[in-house]
């Protein structure tokens, strides 16, 4: 017989596993758990997220969540033998966790215990990790605290966020049939977290990307540029705005200009954006205005 599943998403990162597990013959998903339609753009159009269209082109049943109650009403509802969750921002109260007969398992995207929260790709990029990893845990009331139940670990050297993410949706795909196999048919021991290794991440704001090449190194501000992209980029003040670095590096590229950074440290940057204009040759920028750092 057929495992039912619930699964539960929002971004285009979790859409390949919807398609992975739609495409088992040994599961079915009962269903889909979205959020409403969100207005999106400066004409603010009604827009269905990533894993609601793609549940709509696999003729899967869709059901937009939008609070507590909505999810309590759809496991009263809906049957299901177990539950994914893959970047859906509501949190599961205990007795929704305790329903599916094989819990709740939410996938994210770092080596749990390390980087609980929000922006774990973010948080490792930052950090300067050349490593990280995507797990599949047992959803619990704590955030990220569920016992892990499978882990797989990826290089992201030199990897900016947008990068990872497309990166990580293929591998989490790719390794949901293994996983599933093996977590329905018990043959996994899930592992307790160790609580004096968590870290912890929150959401990233807009200024988070406001640097400072005068008191931050070359590394750090590296790092930052890879971790804020796409959102939400880094810039510097300048005297014609905020600048938005958008090729920069910590070696010399083809015209490609060097500053110095804090602790005498050197960043390249070849291209640039200052308010009200498009990307331009950095050097470009410097000619028109020769002290344009400040």
């Amino acid at each position: 017989m057929k495992k039912k599943i619930l699964f539960f998403g929002t971004p285009e990162i979790a859409v390949p596993s919807l398609k992975a597990i739609a495409a088992l013959e040994d599961y079915e998903i009962v269903g889909v758990g979205v959020f409403p339609d969100r207005k999106v753009g400066r004409k603010q159009i009604l827009t269905p997220c990533p894993v609601k269209a793609a549940a709509l082109e696999l003729e899967l049943p869709v059901f937009e969540i939008d609070s507590k109650a909505e999810l309590k009403a759809l496991f009263q509802a809906v049957p299901c033998d177990l539950a994914i969750v893959i970047a859906f921002g509501l949190i599961f109260p205990p007795s929704v966790l305790r329903t599916p007969p094989l819990g709740v398992v939410n996938v994210h995207f770092s080596l749990l215990p390390e980087h609980r929260g929000a922006s774990p790709v973010q948080a490792a990029i930052l950090k300067g990790q050349t490593q990280t990893g995507i797990t599949w845990q047992r959803m619990v009331k704590a955030l990220d605290a569920g016992d892990i139940l499978w882990q797989t670990t990826h290089d992201i050297h030199n990897q900016n966020t947008r990068q990872v993410w497309e990166d990580f949706s293929h591998f989490t795909a790719e390794a949901f049939p293994a996983f599933l196999n093996a977590y329905t048919q018990a043959q996994i021991t899930p592992q307790v977290q160790n609580e004096n290794e968590a870290t912890f991440c929150g959401k990233y704001e807009k200024s988070d990307g406001y640097l400072d090449y005068r008191t931050q190194d070359a590394a750090t501000i590296y790092n930052a540029w890879l971790a804020f992209t796409p959102w939400p980029g880094v810039s510097f003040n300048t005297t014609l705005g905020q600048m938005k670095l958008l090729e920069i590096s910590l070696e010399a590229l083809a015209d490609s200009v060097p500053i110095t950074c804090a602790n005498d440290t050197t960043l390249w940057i070849k291209t640039a954006q200052i308010p009200g204009k498009g990307p331009q040759p950095f050097s470009a920028l410097l000619n028109r205005e020769t002290n344009l750092l400040i």
